[in-house]
């Protein structure tokens, strides 16, 4: 009752303030309804009184000419970003560092001279790295454009799996540690098209950003990083996208729908079934070993958008996917393996000078399944296996901006859950579970000079198919960054991180979500204690970042039978998994350059990660990490439309469970050692180089833009995983990524 009176009591004191309306408000109004962001020196008026007509409705142009008129203030539109200037030529403008604090969704930002007329450039916060759409879809992948998953993949301190595929390690911590959202909303089964990208349209991107440590109050339920992706806001101008690439052909709309109402949609669908048949029919000799090949690869998006007043407003989305490969193997066996996501969220926000409130409501539901008709000695034997977790949420934060330069958010999210891994032939069984958050996040700002953040959560787990009851944790971290000069800063974090659902990761390609289980019984929480330090520092056309970190992690999972996911060993995983400790520490830089027409970004990381004190592996001694790598090294320079990449990454050692399978030959019985034991099988160096270019032009109105290049120049054999050959009676690697050409074909009106 007392919190709900704060609540009461803070709404009621910012009724005045909407009351004498200012520039600043409005421009707040304009950005959350129009999607737009605004570049301003602070030292503009913008705290002016306005008292024109309402921004509620009317066209961007329109409601900008209104709101600057006689206010001293110019705009230009460049994009997404208004950029404001003094309407006096004469009159002294000063573009100040970026803010240290930035917050989601908050589109009211300073920024450096450098990122008006490109905005390629990397904005870092505390802990945080952010950019925009534009730096998403430059880089080079087998799709022809980039996304937030490839671009998070380029940044230091993270290391990929297998080549080509989606899954990421960030300082020390296993694929299943890591948070990717949508708007909040976490989204368990991003990968599409086998690990080639993600089910997350970029047409529907507005930004990105990766957190490894400073997190914000509501983040929680992962250890490792968070990959934030925001949806943009629907326009009040119809556009139209159309666009296709190697494996996808995809379709996206938006614009208005009345005075309140807009919306965004759209729909994406992979031929992949024809391109295989075709290469197959041409090229027999390049996809010999499958048959019958046949996939259902698509997703859908739509949002719709109600400004219900002036300072309000309430958005409902969708996303769904889904991935299903059907095939037949030489040995007339026949195998199955879908995927799929289906997400609903709706939120409403109120924001005022002073106050900032949330509310979201979300369903989001993940499933895996695998069937196998397999003939063995004239028998006909089938496998079907399924997984599925199904989640509804309740969120809520309200933000106070308080003089003085400091601000208060509190929140919560309560989360129903639902878990059914590894269902065989029929069975359902399945856990509920119920996970209840409340967190505090403090913030100071002293003029751009020092920031400091603190966050405390509390959680509240209860697996209610145990006995146990329920069990209490804390979290929390705490962030600072001191600006000493004009260019050069230090940042300081440290974090303490709670995770009560966790991923039994899938063969060795770095695939971690075929299956989530939930804390209980036999299943601890993973835990995760991290301290970083770091110095950036900033010119005109450059910048440079180098620090260090410490990560001690508890309680982590290892699946045994992880080179063979897909089998009937799942439903019993409960007695397959054995825990232990991790620890993790390195350096990590990351160099920028951005001129009028070259940009150049080098991300280097260079780290240690082993394993220890599991009881049943290796014998309780340590071994190395998943796709632990000692070097990572992701260099990029683009000149106009021009895009070079290289990545190299230094080769990791395989470890399996010290298990032993009978492989039925004709003739005989053989025993083989399957990734058996650990530090068993190093892979080789990985060296990708990737090489695009991109151009546009106009016909009429109808804007094109082409993508067009190669990826792995080289033909380098960089092993995507390994495999037993029953004719040669070997272990084979096996090339996901040869020589690849690749390109991209949207058109816009």
């Amino acid at each position: 009752m007392r919190k709900l009176l704060t609540v009461i009591m803070a709404l009621a004191l910012s009724i005045p303030v909407l009351a004498q309306m200012t520039i600043k408000d409005g421009m707040v109004q304009i950005a959350d309804r129009h999607g737009v962001n605004f570049v301003y020196d602070p030292a503009l008026p913008v705290g002016s009184p306005y008292k024109g007509k309402s921004l509620a409705k009317g066209k961007l142009e329109e409601n900008l000419d209104a709101l600057f008129k006689d206010s001293g203030i110019r705009w230009e539109r460049r994009k997404q970003f208004i950029v404001l200037t003094a309407a006096k030529p004469d009159a002294p403008v000063k573009i100040e560092q970026p803010a240290i604090f930035d917050e989601p969704n908050v589109r009211m930002d300073t920024l450096q001279a450098a990122v008006m007329t490109d905005f390629r450039r990397i904005e870092m916060g505390l802990g945080r790295l952010q950019t925009s759409l534009n730096a998403i879809r430059v880089l080079s992948s087998p799709l022809g454009e980039g996304d937030a998953v490839r671009w998070a993949q380029s940044l230091p301190g993270v290391t990929t799996g297998a080549d080509g595929t989606t899954s990421m390690y960030v300082r020390g911590g296993n694929a299943g540690n890591n948070l990717f959202s949508l708007d909040g909303v976490p989204v368990y089964g991003y990968s599409h098209i086998l690990g080639l990208t993600t089910i997350v349209p970029s047409d529907i991107v507005e930004s990105a950003s990766l957190a490894k440590g400073g997190f914000d109050g509501g983040d929680s339920n992962f250890t490792a990083a968070h990959l934030r992706m925001v949806t943009k806001e629907p326009s009040d101008v119809q556009r139209t996208s159309v666009a296709l690439n190697n494996f996808l052909a995809s379709a996206s709309t938006e614009g208005p729908l009345g005075q309140k109402l807009s919306y965004l949609l759209s729909i994406r669908y992979s031929p992949l079934t024809w391109e295989y048949r075709a290469v197959q029919s041409s090229l027999p000799e390049l996809v010999s070993g499958l048959s019958n090949f046949s996939a259902n690869v698509g997703d859908v998006y739509a949002k719709i958008r109600m400004q219900t007043g002036a300072h309000s407003s309430l958005d409902a989305s969708f996303l769904g996917s889904l991935d299903s490969y059907g095939f037949n193997t030489p040995d007339a066996s026949y195998e199955l393996m879908a995927w799929n996501n289906i997400i609903g969220l709706l939120r409403f926000r109120h924001y005022s000078e002073n106050i900032r409130m949330e509310l979201t409501a979300s369903a989001n539901g993940f499933g895996s399944r695998q069937e196998q008709e397999k003939w063995y000695r004239y028998t006909k034997n089938n496998l079907s296996l399924q997984s599925r977790l199904n989640e509804y949420a309740l969120a809520g934060n309200i933000r106070h901006t308080l003089p003085r330069g400091f601000s208060l958010n509190e929140g919560f999210n309560l989360r129903w859950a639902q878990f059914a891994p590894g269902q065989v032939s029929g069975e359902d069984p399945h856990t509920n579970t119920l996970l209840s958050t409340v967190w505090v996040q403090g913030e100071y700002t002293s003029k751009n000079k020092f920031a400091a953040k603190a966050v405390v959560r509390c959680h509240y787990f209860n697996n209610l198919a145990s006995d146990n009851g329920g069990r209490f944790d804390i979290e929390g971290n705490i962030s600072a960054k001191v600006n000493f000069t004009e260019w050069l800063s230090l940042e300081l974090t440290a974090d303490r991180m709670v995770q009560y659902y966790h991923s039994l990761e899938g063969m060795p390609v770095g695939w971690s979500l075929d299956m989530i289980v939930p804390t209980g019984p036999k299943v601890v929480p993973e835990t995760a204690l991290q301290g970083n330090v770091g110095l950036t520092a900033k010119f005109d056309n450059v910048s440079v970042s180098f620090g260090g970190f410490y990560k001690a992690m508890d309680g982590l999972i290892f699946y045994k039978y992880a080179p063979s996911l897909f089998s009937g060993a799942l439903a019993t995983w409960e007695d397959n998994v054995d825990f232990g400790k991790g620890t993790a520490y390195g350096a990590e830089f990351l160099f920028e350059y951005q001129g009028k027409d070259f940009y150049s970004r080098l991300a280097y990381t260079l780290s240690k990660t082993d394993r220890h004190n599991f009881k049943e592996t290796n014998n309780g001694l340590p071994f190395h990490a998943r796709f632990d790598r000692s070097h990572v090294l992701n260099a990029m320079a683009q000149w106009k439309g021009i895009c070079v990449t290289l990545i190299l990454q230094s080769g990791n050692w395989e470890n399996g469970a010290a298990e032993t399978f009978q492989l039925h030959l004709p003739g005989k019985e053989w025993t083989a050692k399957y990734y058996s034991g650990v530090n068993n099988y190093h892979m080789p160096t990985v060296i990708r180089l990737d090489l695009g270019y991109q151009f546009g032009f106009m016909t009429g109105s109808v804007e094109h833009k082409v993508n067009i290049g190669v990826c792995n120049v080289t033909n380098h054999f960089n092993p995507f995983m390994l495999y037993f050959d029953t004719g040669s009676e070997s272990w084979k690697e096996l090339a996901l990524l040869p020589f690849l050409p690749n390109f991209s074909y949207r058109i816009e009106f």
